[in-house]
């Protein structure tokens, strides 16, 4: 049978070792090949050198035309590497997220009842989770880049919260919001789970970690780089709004823009028509704008209870937390694909809740069933296209075939709510 009694975590990947010998190894091979090019590391260590020297590290541009968008509290902490040759501090780099990503894996499975699974479909979900996300993984590895590590900080900083540890884990989450802002819309989210400590501590860290690097380059040469870098992700920007200068980005700002707006500021775009309408950069902006609050708004759907009260089981809180780290790409301008890793909680969620749907749950008709599990292999197919036919990546990227396929996600997840699954009696 699929579903069987408990399982004790000391059993839970018992007599799976050496899967776990051969998998380190590919893991390790790919990582030892990927450390040879300079991926996006090598702008942050020449940014984390250039700030030693006092220059302004967000007007200049790395790898010919590139910003370096982090904080300086990251480029300081990076520094040590910098000493070090290149293909040493990327492996290092590398092997460090790998780390993240067995981190990451094990606050996703924390959440989910995977220890109800028989061994050899516990397997299965792992394996087909990890093949969904690969692709995202895969680029992050090879551009070295910083999803890995801000998706950790995410995750394993709820996850300590949740367990009542909230100065480590605001802790974690603040070093993310400095590094990358991306995780602040977590502290709406504990705000409304009545974790008001978490979210206080979380802002009180975000403040000492801006001014750590005075200790390094003195105050006002600081103070002067967090306005500089403001300047640079100022929301209000132009090049925000449209968020169109590179073919690869992908976001509900890039995607309404390509669609509303027939010459968008895409010199990369092909000569295929895309858009629907042509509107003006006014209207555009506040289109954007009703969106992402839309989207936003619609994370009181995923919580499912009043606010101010703590999550009804593990299994929801992974279902709201799934949603937001959705939303975390789609409503944040600049974002590249890579940045779509942290989708890999929803797909985990959707994937785990097709194997009850398929498997033990008899209420619900074989059409219900089939309808789930095609169309989350069509969102599987839109995200992962850049791996499975890589060869028409432009035509992907121009008609912004990636966040189709975060929405069909998010359409699924509102399909797919814990109540269905979370009290259901397991079979023995």
């Amino acid at each position: 049978m699929l579903f069987v009694k408990k399982y004790s975590p000391q059993h839970l990947y018992k007599n799976l070792n050496y899967k776990n010998i051969i998998l380190g190894l590919f893991v390790l091979t790919i990582t030892l090949f990927e450390a040879q090019g300079e991926g996006d590391f090598k702008i942050f260590l020449s940014a984390s050198k250039d700030l030693f020297i006092g220059k302004n590290i967000y007007k200049e541009f790395y790898n010919e035309w590139f910003h370096y968008y982090y904080s300086v509290f990251f480029a300081v902490i990076i520094f040590p590497l910098t000493l070090l040759p290149l293909y040493t501090a990327k492996l290092i780099w590398l092997l460090i997220n790998i780390f993240f990503v067995v981190r990451i894996w094990k606050a996703i499975v924390c959440w989910l009842p995977v220890e109800w699974l028989e061994p050899k479909y516990r397997l299965v979900f792992g394996i087909v989770s990890f093949a969904f996300i690969f692709r995202f993984l895969l680029d992050n590895i090879h551009l070295a880049q910083m999803t890995i590590l801000i998706l950790f900080l995410t995750l394993e900083g709820i996850r300590l919260i949740l367990e009542g540890k909230e100065i480590s884990g605001s802790f974690l989450i603040a070093i993310g919001i400095d590094i990358k802002l991306l995780p602040i819309l977590f502290i709406g989210y504990l705000v409304y789970r009545n974790k008001w400590k978490s979210a206080l501590y979380i802002l009180l860290f975000v403040g000492f970690l801006l001014m750590i690097p005075t200790i390094f380059i003195g105050f006002q040469h600081n103070n002067f780089l967090i306005l500089e870098r403001w300047s640079l992700l100022n929301p209000l920007n132009q090049e925000h709004v449209l968020d169109t200068t590179e073919r690869s980005f992908h976001s509900i700002t890039t995607f309404l823009s390509v669609l509303l707006v027939e010459n968008c500021g895409d010199y990369h775009a092909l000569p295929l028509k895309r858009n629907i309408a042509n509107l003006s950069l006014h209207h555009l902006h506040y289109i954007i704008t009703i969106a992402r609050l839309i989207l936003v708004l619609a994370t009181l759907y995923f919580m499912r209870s009043l606010p101010f009260k703590s999550s009804t089981s593990k299994i929801q809180t992974i279902y709201e937390i799934s949603y937001i780290c959705i939303l975390i790409p789609l409503v944040f301008p600049h974002q590249q694909h890579y940045a779509f890793l942290f989708i890999f909680p929803a797909t985990s969620y959707l994937i785990f809740y097709n194997i009850f749907l398929f498997y033990n749950n008899k209420e619900s008709n074989s059409a219900t069933k089939t309808i789930h599990a095609v169309t989350l292999f069509v969102s599987f197919l839109l995200t992962s296209s850049h791996l499975i036919l890589g060869q028409f990546n432009k035509y992907y990227d121009h008609y912004k075939i990636l966040t189709y396929g975060i929405l069909i996600l998010i359409i699924l997840l509102a399909f797919s709510p814990p109540k269905k699954i979370a009290h259901k009696k397991v079979l023995a």
